[in-house]
């Protein structure tokens, strides 16, 4: 019953299940990237084998207030999703998971998944980079996971949220942000790359207009391009760049920091818009719509973030600990 569903979902979703088949209950699971180690934590960081890099990093808190030891005590074992070298198949061998999830993209998926082949451990490649498919992957990985009543609760939520904002955002006018990187904040994404789509869906568009070349993006203009693009919003994607927009005089120019509309992509405990891509655009899609769109999104932006951490990350914020995640304390 259990492989006769999985191949249901499959078949409705296009996505791909290889090597043998997939324990009834994988006691051990490895995410071939960020975005899926990170959904593991979400569903059951008991079963995690291991991290892809250190848990604190620039994007990414690790705040330890909201994470389960058990994540934090994990061993760095790689990913297979880099632009270099990457992992080796005899590093996650060593491990030794009953199944690996990868995070399929359009840039190195077919490189990740000739090198996972190696390894005959069973994989369950997911669409999760894109927005309108999260609650079905949510759902795929936690029936493969043996999780299927903890993906019902997950899927559920993120339908029901990201329907909502669909919903409330209708006829309105897209708002002009530029996403500041790095650590000058002359690093950015084009407009139709994954690392802006939370962006885009929370009704912004992206002022930089180009074409995705590769996996890791960060395109790097001039302060006079910037200037010529003046955009309403700018989003700061960690504390360096947003300290360095808001202190350097040159930015005063722009009419998204003279209208104090800069605003810091929270990072507790890991990135709500990307660097990763994770399940925290959930909950990020809906600060950005509540920053773009103040006069249609009209939901308690405080009430929706205890829910989502109450719910991903088991949680209960205060009301300062809100104000502390938000950059606002």
């Amino acid at each position: 019953m259990f492989t006769k569903r999985i191949f249901l979902f499959l078949a409705v979703l296009n996505l791909s299940l290889h090597a043998a088949s997939v324990n009834e209950q994988p006691q051990k699971v490895f995410g071939s990237s960020p975005p899926m180690n990170y959904l593991l934590y979400a569903i059951n960081p008991q079963k995690m084998a291991g991290l892809n890099f250190e848990a604190k990093n620039l994007n990414n808190d690790a705040d330890e207030r909201y994470l389960n030891k058990t994540f934090l005590e994990l061993p760095v074992i790689g990913t297979f999703h880099s632009t270099g070298a990457g992992m080796n198949v005899e590093t996650i061998l060593k491990y030794d998971p009953d199944l690996i999830l990868v995070w399929e993209d359009d840039y190195l998926h077919e490189k990740v998944s000739q090198e996972i082949a190696k390894t005959k451990i069973p994989t369950l490649t997911l669409p999760f980079r894109k927005i309108d498919t999260m609650a079905s992957s949510i759902l795929l990985a936690t029936e493969a996971i043996g999780e299927k009543e903890r993906g019902e609760q997950l899927s559920s939520y993120t339908k029901e949220r990201m329907a909502y904002v669909k919903k409330v955002l209708e006829g309105t006018e897209p708002t002009r942000y530029y996403y500041a990187e790095g650590v000058d904040g002359l690093a950015t994404e084009c407009d139709d790359s994954f690392h802006v789509e939370a962006l885009n869906y929370a009704g912004g568009e992206n002022v930089h207009k180009c074409t995705q070349s590769n996996l890791r993006g960060l395109e790097h203009i001039t302060f006079e391009t910037l200037l010529g693009y003046n955009p309403e919003v700018i989003i700061a994607q960690n504390r360096l760049v947003y300290n360095e927009i808001v202190s350097n005089p040159l930015w005063q120019h722009l009419k998204a920091v003279k209208n104090k509309k800069v605003y810091l992509v929270p990072n507790r405990p890991f990135n709500w818009i990307d660097r990763p891509p994770s399940f925290m655009r959930i909950i990020g899609i809906e600060w950005l719509a509540h920053h773009f769109h103040p006069e249609a999104y009209r939901a308690d932006i405080n009430a929706q973030i205890k829910k989502f951490y109450k719910l991903f990350l088991n949680v209960e914020l205060t009301d300062e600990e809100i104000q502390k995640i938000l950059g606002e304390e």
